[in-house]
């Protein structure tokens, strides 16, 4: 083979290589939030009153949010969001409940015993 030719075709080859690299590097984002895990937060009611780990919470949409709930008396948390999150909580330490939301924005969770609003979940 000429010199000419061998090197056209490794320029050709090397030009393959790139462009394959190049569109090999890209993650779907979807797989990134799953990865990242769920943001877990502790929610203690006692005595009439309730009181969250962190006063807002932020997480991606799709991304599961974990309550870990002890409470000392029976009560249904609401989250307003779409679909709404209705908790059932009972009296009793360490329950857990995950649920993840779809649609970005701000979103609230009460006490519907309590009447009173828990924290905030901010999702981007």
């Amino acid at each position: 083979m000429r010199p000419g030719r061998m090197l056209a075709l490794a320029g050709a080859l090397a030009g393959c290589a790139l462009s394959l690299t190049a569109c090999s590097g890209d993650s779907d984002p979807a797989d990134d939030e799953q990865s990242s895990g769920p943001v877990k937060v502790e929610i203690t009611e006692e005595g009439g009153e309730v009181t969250a780990s962190q006063d807002v919470v932020e997480a991606e949409r799709g991304q599961d949010i974990e309550l870990v709930v002890s409470s000392d008396a029976a009560d249904e948390f609401h989250v307003h969001s779409d679909p709404e999150q209705e908790l059932a909580i009972e009296e009793g330490d360490d329950q857990t409940f995950t649920f993840s939301i779809d649609t970005a924005g701000e979103y609230e969770m009460e006490s519907h015993e309590l009447e009173v609003t828990i924290l905030k979940l901010q999702i981007s």
